[in-house]
């Protein structure tokens, strides 16, 4: 919902927004769904998918009305480097663009710390919410805050507002679960973290030890999302994965969903 009221805050029909790619679906289609376009730009497999920031401002046209990051990522796990954020805010702040922040995931990291993206002039949309950190998927509860110092966004804002007011509210039951997560122990998310490191680490033990499979550790979030060389047994991804699933009865994602 988060990004169907920014979008829709900010989009006109013809309008480009610039999304990662390998990026969470909803990125993109609801790009579409606004008569606007999402202009992909490349992370890089071999640099630990980092957003390449040449290829970004390559893809910046007139058009162009925003900026999306998403880090941790979704899918590929990767946590922007310190460097490719600054790189970023530096293209926004050259084209006057605005940059969405997808935070959903900024307290399942493994390896280090997830940088922070500080501002005194280009305008930062972030949005969040409960359903990663806090286990509270299903409870449809999250928040839009932004980081606009020079109140750039005045009637990006209020748009944002009159859309929320057709959801009316989040339920109640909902509103005080979030205020107990937030006021109760915050133990259990480095706990939580912690399990979920482990299983990243069998898993791409295990996926690095199969011939024709290779992929990078993620970093964050919990998504592996390894590279299979179909080797002329499966026409594409998508037959791939519905083969392993008639045979091995296991349910995967194929990559090219993700753009």
């Amino acid at each position: 919902e988060a990004i169907y009221f920014i979008y829709g805050s900010l989009l006109n029909p013809k309008d480009q927004i610039l999304v990662p790619s390998p990026a969470y679906p909803p990125f993109i289609s609801y790009a579409n769904f606004f008569g606007a376009k999402a202009i992909e730009y490349q992370m890089e497999e071999e640099n630990d998918w980092q957003p390449n920031v040449d290829d970004l401002r390559a893809n910046i046209t007139e058009k162009s009305k925003a900026i999306v990051i998403i880090t941790p990522n979704n899918p590929v796990g990767t946590v922007y480097s310190e460097k490719v954020l600054n790189e970023i805010k530096d293209i926004a702040g050259e084209h006057d663009l605005p940059i969405i922040c997808d935070n959903i995931y900024e307290q399942i990291v493994y390896d280090e710390k997830t940088p922070g993206l500080k501002t005194t002039d280009v305008p930062i949309i972030n949005f969040s919410g409960f359903s990663k950190a806090y286990l509270m998927t299903g409870w449809r509860l999250g928040y839009i805050f932004y980081d606009d110092p020079l109140d750039l966004l005045c009637e990006f804002k209020q748009s944002v507002i009159k859309l929320a007011r057709i959801r009316l509210c989040a339920s109640g039951p909902s509103q005080h679960a979030a205020l107990a997560a937030l006021r109760g122990p915050q133990d259990h998310i480095k706990e939580m973290v912690g399990k979920l490191k482990r299983r990243r680490d069998i898993i791409h033990s295990r996926l690095s030890d199969i011939p024709g499979i290779s992929c990078q550790k993620p970093r964050g979030a919990f998504y592996i999302f390894p590279k299979v060389d179909l080797e002329n047994r499966w026409k594409s991804d998508k037959e791939f994965v519905i083969d392993f699933l008639q045979k091995k009865k296991t349910l995967l994602v194929h990559g090219s969903g993700f753009g």
